[in-house]
């Protein structure tokens, strides 16, 4: 069976990290949808969709985990909800089951009749990317504890933090 997980990984921290590998004890395979795929540059989204695919990647082969993941992205479908599900099928590779703890995510699912799980919250309060990118903004290294080494390399490697404080001056979020 194939499960399919989906996020906006901004940044994919160790909660989806916790998710990935809880999933992967249910099904075979995993589908890692990357969310809001046409959307960066702003606060709430500040790394590319290549960044995150990036960030996935370097996590889950470190961790043993990329041959049986998949990695697919899906646009936004703005107000769009009742085409989302078709628009999930066509930009993902086949999934037989979808784990998400969103309720839109899952009254749309219900929509399209596509089957749904919940899935375990690890230290939610903690690992949150909205707290992330706040961290960042405010220049604490707190953030660094929160996603795994991979990732913290990686957004050093582009600048990420900088950008996130770039951004949320932009966005007057501090």
């Amino acid at each position: 069976m194939r499960g399919l997980i989906i996020g906006r990984f901004q940044p994919f921290h160790l909660g989806h990290l916790e998710a990935v590998k809880w999933i992967l004890t249910q099904v075979d395979e995993l589908v890692v949808a990357i969310g809001s795929a046409n959307v960066a540059l702003t606060f709430r989204n500040p790394f590319t969709v290549g960044e995150r695919i990036e960030m996935i990647t370097r996590v889950l082969k470190t961790e043993g985990l990329l041959e049986r993941v998949h990695i697919c992205v899906v646009p936004d479908t703005g107000d769009m909800h009742t085409v989302w599900p078709a628009h999930l099928r066509h930009w993902c590779p086949h999934f037989d089951v979808v784990y998400t703890n969103d309720l839109l995510t899952r009254l749309c699912l219900e929509y399209a009749n596509i089957p749904y799980r919940g899935i375990p919250f690890f230290k939610r309060e903690e690992y949150s990317g909205t707290l992330i990118r706040m961290l960042m903004a405010r220049g604490s290294n707190r953030w660094r504890k929160l996603v795994h080494s991979e990732v913290s390399a990686f957004i050093d490697e582009i600048g990420g933090v900088e950008r996130v404080k770039k951004l949320a001056q932009i966005e007057s979020v501090i």
